[in-house]
Protein backbone atom coordinates (compact mmCIF):
# COMPACT_ATOMS: atom_id res chain seq x y z
CA UNK A 1 0.00 0.00 0.00
CA UNK A 2 3.09 2.07 0.35
CA UNK A 3 4.11 1.71 -2.79
CA UNK A 4 1.44 2.98 -4.55
CA UNK A 5 0.89 5.89 -2.68
CA UNK A 6 4.58 6.57 -3.51
CA UNK A 7 3.94 5.90 -7.41
CA UNK A 8 1.03 7.85 -7.13
CA UNK A 9 3.17 11.19 -5.80
CA UNK A 10 5.93 10.12 -8.78
CA UNK A 11 2.90 10.33 -11.27
CA UNK A 12 1.33 13.76 -9.67
CA UNK A 13 3.68 16.31 -8.86
CA UNK A 14 1.02 18.67 -7.80
CA UNK A 15 0.36 15.72 -5.37
CA UNK A 16 3.22 15.73 -3.83
CA UNK A 17 2.05 19.54 -2.21
CA UNK A 18 -1.47 17.96 -1.18
CA UNK A 19 -1.39 14.37 0.03
CA UNK A 20 -3.18 10.65 -0.95
CA UNK A 21 -6.11 9.06 1.18
CA UNK A 22 -6.77 5.27 1.09
CA UNK A 23 -9.92 4.28 0.02
CA UNK A 24 -11.85 1.11 -0.98
CA UNK A 25 -13.75 -0.14 -4.53
CA UNK A 26 -13.11 -2.09 -7.18
CA UNK A 27 -12.11 -0.54 -11.14
CA UNK A 28 -16.10 0.84 -11.69
CA UNK A 29 -17.24 1.22 -8.09
CA UNK A 30 -18.69 4.12 -6.79
CA UNK A 31 -15.76 6.20 -4.55
CA UNK A 32 -15.52 9.79 -2.81
CA UNK A 33 -13.37 12.64 -3.87
CA UNK A 34 -14.37 14.31 -0.66
CA UNK A 35 -16.90 17.11 0.39
CA UNK A 36 -19.94 14.88 -1.44
CA UNK A 37 -18.43 14.52 -4.34
CA UNK A 38 -18.40 11.21 -6.37
CA UNK A 39 -16.04 9.55 -8.87
CA UNK A 40 -15.56 6.03 -10.55
CA UNK A 41 -12.40 3.86 -9.25
CA UNK A 42 -10.21 3.70 -12.36
CA UNK A 43 -6.97 3.40 -13.89
CA UNK A 44 -5.08 6.40 -13.41
CA UNK A 45 -3.70 6.77 -16.67
CA UNK A 46 -7.01 5.68 -18.02
CA UNK A 47 -8.66 8.51 -16.58
CA UNK A 48 -6.44 11.12 -17.40
CA UNK A 49 -6.25 10.08 -21.19
CA UNK A 50 -9.74 10.13 -21.11
CA UNK A 51 -10.25 13.80 -19.73
CA UNK A 52 -11.27 12.90 -15.78
CA UNK A 53 -9.64 14.46 -13.10
CA UNK A 54 -8.32 12.69 -9.83
CA UNK A 55 -7.32 15.51 -7.66
CA UNK A 56 -9.72 18.05 -5.40
CA UNK A 57 -8.49 20.14 -3.46
CA UNK A 58 -5.20 18.77 -3.03
CA UNK A 59 -6.15 15.16 -2.33
CA UNK A 60 -5.97 11.87 -4.56
CA UNK A 61 -8.18 9.65 -3.21
CA UNK A 62 -6.93 5.89 -4.20
CA UNK A 63 -9.15 2.88 -4.13
CA UNK A 64 -8.31 -0.89 -3.67
CA UNK A 65 -4.56 -1.34 -4.62
CA UNK A 66 -3.48 -3.87 -7.95
CA UNK A 67 -0.42 -5.80 -8.42
CA UNK A 68 0.38 -3.54 -11.11
CA UNK A 69 -1.96 -0.88 -11.92
CA UNK A 70 -2.72 2.15 -9.50
CA UNK A 71 -6.59 2.76 -9.10
CA UNK A 72 -7.67 6.26 -8.30
CA UNK A 73 -11.02 8.06 -7.65
CA UNK A 74 -11.59 9.70 -11.41
CA UNK A 75 -14.23 11.76 -12.18
CA UNK A 76 -14.88 13.34 -15.44
CA UNK A 77 -16.34 16.55 -15.24
CA UNK A 78 -17.51 16.86 -19.10
CA UNK A 79 -19.30 13.69 -18.79
CA UNK A 80 -21.67 15.77 -15.93
CA UNK A 81 -22.20 18.68 -18.34
CA UNK A 82 -23.24 16.51 -21.07
CA UNK A 83 -25.79 14.89 -19.06
CA UNK A 84 -26.90 17.95 -17.65
CA UNK A 85 -27.06 19.32 -20.78
CA UNK A 86 -29.33 16.51 -22.17
CA UNK A 87 -31.62 17.07 -19.45
CA UNK A 88 -32.41 20.64 -19.95
CA UNK A 89 -32.73 19.96 -23.65
CA UNK A 90 -36.09 18.44 -22.99
CA UNK A 91 -36.80 21.19 -20.97
CA UNK A 92 -35.56 24.19 -24.08
CA UNK A 93 -37.72 22.15 -26.73
CA UNK A 94 -41.54 20.91 -27.34
CA UNK A 95 -42.80 17.77 -27.63
CA UNK A 96 -41.78 17.80 -31.43
CA UNK A 97 -38.46 19.14 -30.58
CA UNK A 98 -38.71 22.59 -31.50
CA UNK A 99 -37.68 25.42 -29.33
CA UNK A 100 -39.89 26.56 -26.69
CA UNK A 101 -38.97 30.11 -27.65
CA UNK A 102 -38.44 30.92 -31.41
CA UNK A 103 -35.57 33.14 -31.41
CA UNK A 104 -32.39 32.91 -33.17
CA UNK A 105 -29.68 34.33 -31.56
CA UNK A 106 -24.56 46.84 -24.18
CA UNK A 107 -22.53 48.48 -26.16
CA UNK A 108 -23.54 48.39 -29.88
CA UNK A 109 -26.20 45.94 -28.52
CA UNK A 110 -30.11 45.97 -29.42
CA UNK A 111 -33.36 45.34 -27.53
CA UNK A 112 -33.10 41.36 -26.47
CA UNK A 113 -36.32 39.35 -27.21
CA UNK A 114 -38.63 38.43 -24.03
CA UNK A 115 -37.25 35.19 -23.16
CA UNK A 116 -34.80 35.24 -25.64
CA UNK A 117 -32.24 34.23 -23.13
CA UNK A 118 -34.16 32.57 -20.37
CA UNK A 119 -31.25 31.38 -18.66
CA UNK A 120 -30.03 35.21 -17.52
CA UNK A 121 -30.31 36.26 -14.19
CA UNK A 122 -29.91 39.72 -12.76
CA UNK A 123 -28.04 40.02 -9.21
CA UNK A 124 -28.33 42.87 -6.41
CA UNK A 125 -27.91 43.20 -2.63
CA UNK A 126 -29.86 44.05 0.02
CA UNK A 127 -29.32 46.63 3.08
CA UNK A 128 -31.34 47.18 6.11
CA UNK A 129 -34.86 48.29 4.92
CA UNK A 130 -33.29 49.64 1.72
CA UNK A 131 -34.55 48.57 -2.18
CA UNK A 132 -32.35 45.89 -3.43
CA UNK A 133 -29.85 47.30 -5.35
CA UNK A 134 -29.42 45.36 -8.86
CA UNK A 135 -25.49 45.66 -10.55
CA UNK A 136 -24.54 42.29 -11.94
CA UNK A 137 -25.82 39.38 -14.01
CA UNK A 138 -25.37 35.58 -13.87
CA UNK A 139 -26.47 32.31 -15.47
CA UNK A 140 -28.97 29.72 -13.80
CA UNK A 141 -27.08 26.63 -14.54
CA UNK A 142 -29.81 24.42 -12.17
CA UNK A 143 -32.41 24.83 -10.45
CA UNK A 144 -30.56 25.61 -7.38
CA UNK A 145 -27.63 27.30 -8.65
CA UNK A 146 -26.19 30.70 -10.51
CA UNK A 147 -23.22 31.56 -12.02
CA UNK A 148 -21.38 34.67 -11.41
CA UNK A 149 -18.29 36.68 -11.33
CA UNK A 150 -16.72 36.80 -8.16
CA UNK A 151 -15.82 40.13 -7.94
CA UNK A 152 -20.04 40.55 -7.83
CA UNK A 153 -20.17 38.86 -4.38
CA UNK A 154 -17.63 39.94 -2.30
CA UNK A 155 -19.68 41.72 0.52
CA UNK A 156 -19.51 40.60 3.89
CA UNK A 157 -22.65 39.63 5.72
CA UNK A 158 -24.60 40.89 2.49
CA UNK A 159 -28.16 39.68 1.46
CA UNK A 160 -28.06 38.94 -2.12
CA UNK A 161 -31.33 38.32 -4.18
CA UNK A 162 -31.35 37.37 -7.68
CA UNK A 163 -34.48 37.92 -10.89
CA UNK A 164 -35.00 35.43 -12.69
CA UNK A 165 -37.21 35.79 -15.85
CA UNK A 166 -36.99 39.55 -16.36
CA UNK A 167 -36.62 41.24 -19.66
CA UNK A 168 -37.93 45.00 -18.60
CA UNK A 169 -37.01 46.27 -15.13
CA UNK A 170 -39.56 48.76 -15.48
CA UNK A 171 -42.69 46.51 -15.74
CA UNK A 172 -42.91 43.77 -13.02
CA UNK A 173 -44.39 40.45 -14.29
CA UNK A 174 -44.11 38.66 -10.22
CA UNK A 175 -47.96 38.16 -10.47
CA UNK A 176 -48.24 36.89 -14.05
CA UNK A 177 -47.72 33.11 -14.84
CA UNK A 178 -46.54 30.36 -16.96
CA UNK A 179 -46.99 26.45 -16.84
CA UNK A 180 -43.64 24.90 -15.37
CA UNK A 181 -41.86 22.54 -17.82
CA UNK A 182 -41.44 19.18 -16.62
CA UNK A 183 -38.74 17.24 -17.25
CA UNK A 184 -35.75 14.64 -16.11
CA UNK A 185 -33.75 15.30 -13.55
CA UNK A 186 -29.88 14.10 -13.77
CA UNK A 187 -29.22 11.89 -10.67
CA UNK A 188 -26.14 13.75 -10.00
CA UNK A 189 -27.06 17.07 -9.60
CA UNK A 190 -27.49 18.30 -5.81
CA UNK A 191 -30.75 18.34 -4.26
CA UNK A 192 -32.33 16.30 -7.16
CA UNK A 193 -34.11 14.40 -5.00
CA UNK A 194 -36.22 17.32 -4.04
CA UNK A 195 -37.02 18.60 -7.42
CA UNK A 196 -38.03 15.19 -7.94
CA UNK A 197 -41.11 15.53 -5.58
CA UNK A 198 -41.03 19.62 -7.10
CA UNK A 199 -45.03 19.86 -8.02
CA UNK A 200 -46.16 23.57 -8.70
CA UNK A 201 -48.27 23.79 -11.93
CA UNK A 202 -47.52 27.57 -12.81
CA UNK A 203 -44.56 30.11 -11.45
CA UNK A 204 -44.48 33.44 -12.04
CA UNK A 205 -42.91 35.06 -15.33
CA UNK A 206 -40.06 36.66 -13.09
CA UNK A 207 -38.85 34.91 -9.98
CA UNK A 208 -37.44 36.75 -7.04
CA UNK A 209 -35.08 34.42 -5.04
CA UNK A 210 -32.70 34.95 -2.00
CA UNK A 211 -29.49 33.67 -1.84
CA UNK A 212 -28.46 31.41 0.47
CA UNK A 213 -24.95 30.70 0.12
CA UNK A 214 -21.93 32.78 -1.88
CA UNK A 215 -19.22 30.64 -3.00
CA UNK A 216 -16.64 32.13 -4.90
CA UNK A 217 -13.72 30.06 -6.01
CA UNK A 218 -11.14 29.64 -3.42
CA UNK A 219 -8.14 31.12 -5.42
CA UNK A 220 -9.98 34.86 -5.81
CA UNK A 221 -8.61 37.22 -4.47
CA UNK A 222 -8.55 41.20 -6.17
CA UNK A 223 -6.31 40.59 -9.18
CA UNK A 224 -8.44 39.31 -11.67
CA UNK A 225 -7.77 35.90 -11.99
CA UNK A 226 -10.56 33.17 -10.78
CA UNK A 227 -13.22 35.66 -10.80
CA UNK A 228 -15.50 32.73 -10.55
CA UNK A 229 -18.43 32.43 -8.00
CA UNK A 230 -21.83 30.35 -7.37
CA UNK A 231 -24.65 31.47 -5.72
CA UNK A 232 -26.92 28.61 -3.89
CA UNK A 233 -30.56 29.49 -3.84
CA UNK A 234 -32.67 29.74 -1.26
CA UNK A 235 -35.54 28.02 -2.87
CA UNK A 236 -35.21 25.91 -6.23
CA UNK A 237 -36.42 28.22 -9.57
CA UNK A 238 -39.32 26.88 -11.22
CA UNK A 239 -38.26 26.20 -14.78
CA UNK A 240 -40.77 27.58 -17.47
CA UNK A 241 -39.60 28.55 -21.09
CA UNK A 242 -38.80 32.24 -19.34
CA UNK A 243 -36.05 30.52 -16.74
CA UNK A 244 -34.23 27.37 -18.07
CA UNK A 245 -30.80 26.46 -17.09
CA UNK A 246 -27.92 27.02 -19.43
CA UNK A 247 -25.37 24.43 -20.88
CA UNK A 248 -21.89 24.12 -19.46
CA UNK A 249 -19.18 23.54 -22.21
CA UNK A 250 -18.49 19.72 -23.21
CA UNK A 251 -15.35 20.27 -24.95
CA UNK A 252 -12.86 22.02 -22.93
CA UNK A 253 -10.03 22.07 -25.53
CA UNK A 254 -11.77 24.62 -28.25
CA UNK A 255 -10.04 27.97 -27.70
CA UNK A 256 -12.97 29.41 -29.54
CA UNK A 257 -10.46 32.29 -31.03
CA UNK A 258 -12.63 33.62 -34.18
CA UNK A 259 -16.18 32.47 -33.29
CA UNK A 260 -19.24 35.27 -32.58
CA UNK A 261 -20.60 34.63 -29.41
CA UNK A 262 -23.31 36.74 -27.73
CA UNK A 263 -23.41 38.46 -24.44
CA UNK A 264 -26.37 40.19 -23.08
CA UNK A 265 -26.68 42.18 -19.64
CA UNK A 266 -28.71 45.60 -18.50
CA UNK A 267 -25.14 47.14 -18.34
CA UNK A 268 -24.39 50.30 -19.04
CA UNK A 269 -25.07 51.52 -22.96
CA UNK A 270 -21.96 53.55 -22.85
CA UNK A 271 -18.77 54.21 -20.73
CA UNK A 272 -19.58 56.59 -18.32
CA UNK A 273 -23.57 56.58 -17.95
CA UNK A 274 -23.68 55.05 -14.58
CA UNK A 275 -27.61 53.81 -14.92
CA UNK A 276 -28.84 49.70 -15.82
CA UNK A 277 -30.54 49.83 -19.27
CA UNK A 278 -34.25 49.38 -19.02
CA UNK A 279 -34.73 46.39 -21.48
CA UNK A 280 -32.20 43.28 -21.89
CA UNK A 281 -29.52 44.09 -24.52
CA UNK A 282 -27.47 41.76 -26.33
CA UNK A 283 -24.27 42.38 -28.63
CA UNK A 284 -22.40 39.58 -30.71
CA UNK A 285 -18.64 39.87 -30.32
CA UNK A 286 -15.75 37.64 -32.06
CA UNK A 287 -13.44 35.86 -29.66
CA UNK A 288 -9.79 37.37 -29.83
CA UNK A 289 -6.31 35.77 -29.27
CA UNK A 290 -4.55 35.92 -26.04
CA UNK A 291 -2.10 37.91 -27.38
CA UNK A 292 -3.64 40.11 -29.64
CA UNK A 293 -5.47 40.82 -26.42
CA UNK A 294 -2.91 41.84 -24.55
CA UNK A 295 -0.98 44.06 -27.32
CA UNK A 296 -4.30 46.41 -27.87
CA UNK A 297 -4.77 46.58 -24.44
CA UNK A 298 -1.21 46.61 -22.15
CA UNK A 299 -2.60 48.69 -18.82
CA UNK A 300 -6.69 48.39 -18.93
CA UNK A 301 -7.09 51.41 -17.50
CA UNK A 302 -4.87 50.18 -14.47
CA UNK A 303 -6.65 47.14 -13.97
CA UNK A 304 -4.00 45.12 -12.05
CA UNK A 305 -3.62 41.91 -14.34
CA UNK A 306 0.18 41.44 -12.93
CA UNK A 307 0.61 37.93 -15.06
CA UNK A 308 -1.06 39.20 -18.02
CA UNK A 309 -3.92 37.44 -19.84
CA UNK A 310 -4.05 33.60 -19.25
CA UNK A 311 -5.51 30.23 -20.37
CA UNK A 312 -8.40 30.13 -18.12
CA UNK A 313 -9.48 33.88 -19.91
CA UNK A 314 -10.56 34.47 -23.02
CA UNK A 315 -10.98 37.95 -25.15
CA UNK A 316 -14.13 39.10 -26.95
CA UNK A 317 -15.04 42.44 -28.49
CA UNK A 318 -14.29 45.01 -31.10
CA UNK A 319 -14.81 49.09 -31.17
CA UNK A 320 -18.65 49.52 -30.74
CA UNK A 321 -19.22 45.99 -29.52
CA UNK A 322 -18.63 44.65 -25.63
CA UNK A 323 -20.09 44.20 -22.37
CA UNK A 324 -20.05 47.20 -19.96
CA UNK A 325 -20.14 47.90 -16.22
CA UNK A 326 -23.53 45.89 -15.27
CA UNK A 327 -22.84 43.16 -17.33
CA UNK A 328 -20.05 42.09 -14.88
CA UNK A 329 -20.63 38.60 -13.72
CA UNK A 330 -23.71 37.70 -17.11
CA UNK A 331 -22.94 35.12 -19.61
CA UNK A 332 -21.32 34.89 -22.72
CA UNK A 333 -22.95 32.95 -24.87
CA UNK A 334 -22.80 30.07 -27.63
CA UNK A 335 -25.73 28.32 -29.39
CA UNK A 336 -24.50 25.38 -30.46
CA UNK A 337 -26.65 22.80 -33.53
CA UNK A 338 -28.37 20.63 -32.14
CA UNK A 339 -31.36 18.17 -33.73
CA UNK A 340 -34.43 20.04 -34.07
CA UNK A 341 -32.18 23.32 -34.15
CA UNK A 342 -30.42 25.81 -31.86
CA UNK A 343 -32.35 26.23 -29.03
CA UNK A 344 -30.24 25.73 -25.51
CA UNK A 345 -27.23 28.26 -24.65
CA UNK A 346 -24.39 27.04 -23.74
CA UNK A 347 -21.93 29.38 -21.41
CA UNK A 348 -18.57 30.03 -22.55
CA UNK A 349 -17.19 33.10 -20.60
CA UNK A 350 -18.58 35.03 -17.46
CA UNK A 351 -18.12 38.66 -18.23
CA UNK A 352 -14.95 39.56 -15.98
CA UNK A 353 -13.37 42.95 -16.58
CA UNK A 354 -12.42 45.21 -19.43
CA UNK A 355 -10.45 48.70 -21.01
CA UNK A 356 -13.73 51.10 -20.67
CA UNK A 357 -16.63 50.49 -22.81
CA UNK A 358 -16.58 49.36 -26.26
CA UNK A 359 -13.48 47.68 -26.77
CA UNK A 360 -12.22 44.69 -25.79
CA UNK A 361 -14.11 42.69 -22.47
CA UNK A 362 -11.82 40.08 -20.59
CA UNK A 363 -14.16 37.14 -19.74
CA UNK A 364 -13.56 34.07 -17.44
CA UNK A 365 -13.40 30.94 -19.75
CA UNK A 366 -15.79 28.33 -17.86
CA UNK A 367 -14.59 25.48 -19.91
CA UNK A 368 -11.35 25.99 -17.40
CA UNK A 369 -13.27 25.62 -14.24
CA UNK A 370 -15.81 22.69 -15.08
CA UNK A 371 -14.52 20.41 -12.24
CA UNK A 372 -15.15 22.98 -9.79
CA UNK A 373 -18.44 23.97 -10.95
CA UNK A 374 -19.87 20.58 -11.51
CA UNK A 375 -18.32 19.34 -7.58
CA UNK A 376 -20.74 22.02 -6.27
CA UNK A 377 -23.74 22.23 -9.36
CA UNK A 378 -23.91 18.24 -9.59
CA UNK A 379 -21.36 16.68 -7.21
CA UNK A 380 -23.33 12.94 -8.01
CA UNK A 381 -21.67 10.55 -10.71
CA UNK A 382 -24.00 10.53 -13.81
CA UNK A 383 -25.88 7.22 -13.95
CA UNK A 384 -29.52 7.85 -14.61
CA UNK A 385 -31.96 10.26 -14.86
CA UNK A 386 -34.99 10.48 -12.26
CA UNK A 387 -38.61 11.90 -12.35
Amino acid sequence: MKFVALSVLLLFPFAAQGKTVQGEGAVGALCSMGGGVQGRCQEVGACLREGGVVEREGEVHLCTAQASDIIVCCRKPHIVAKQLCEAWAQYWRGPEGHCVEETSLIVGGVDADPGEFPHIAIIGEKSNNLPILWYCGGTLLSPYYILTAAHCVTGVDTEYWVTLGEHDRKISRFNDTLPVIKGPVPQSLRFGDRLASFTNTRAPIEQLVRVEEVIRHPEYHFFKYFDIALLKLNTPASLTKRVLPACLPIVTTDDLVGKELTVSGWGWTAFGNPELTRILQKVTVPVVDQLECQLRNPDYNGVSIPKGILKDQLCAGKPGRDSCRGDSGGPLIDQKERTGGRCEHTVEGIVSFGRGCGELGVYTRVSSYLDWITGHVAPGYPSAFVT
